[in-house]
């Protein structure tokens, strides 16, 4: 009787170890597959930023159109300039809602460079009408 016992102890013993290490490789196999999926900081930071200046041309109405033609005159497509499927991209804002602190980092990356485009438009806009 105790011999069964031993053998059941050992036996729920290695089946919870291989259920452990089983779930423990596919955590690192899900790991891999999506950072593949998630486009890089840089590349990340230029697409929200075209995105954002899209938006703007749109809402500015920089080149008077009426609103019927709106879509055909501002067709701004930064996820096809940058190569980027809508997956990767739609993957990355998935894993940066669940890393709140490199969003920011990136967010804040992003003010910056709109700062600097705008200072610049601003510096150019100056030099022309100084002229």
């Amino acid at each position: 009787m105790t011999l069964f016992y031993y053998k059941l102890k050992s036996i729920i013993i290695l089946s919870f170890c291989c259920i452990f290490f089983y779930q423990c490789s596919q955590n690192i196999t899900e790991r891999e597959h999506t950072q593949d999926n998630i486009l890089n900081k840089e590349l990340f930071s230029k697409i929200l930023v075209e995105f954002a200046l899209a938006e703007s041309a749109i809402n500015l109405n920089i080149k008077g159109v009426s609103i019927q033609k709106s879509d055909s005159v501002y067709a701004f497509n930064p996820l096809l300039e940058n190569k980027v499927r809508k997956s990767q991209y739609d993957s990355t804002l998935i894993y940066y809602t669940r890393h709140t602190k490199e969003y920011k980092i990136i967010y804040e990356n992003i003010l910056v460079i709109l700062s600097r485009l705008e200072a610049k438009h601003s510096l150019v806009k100056i030099n022309t009408i100084n002229k």
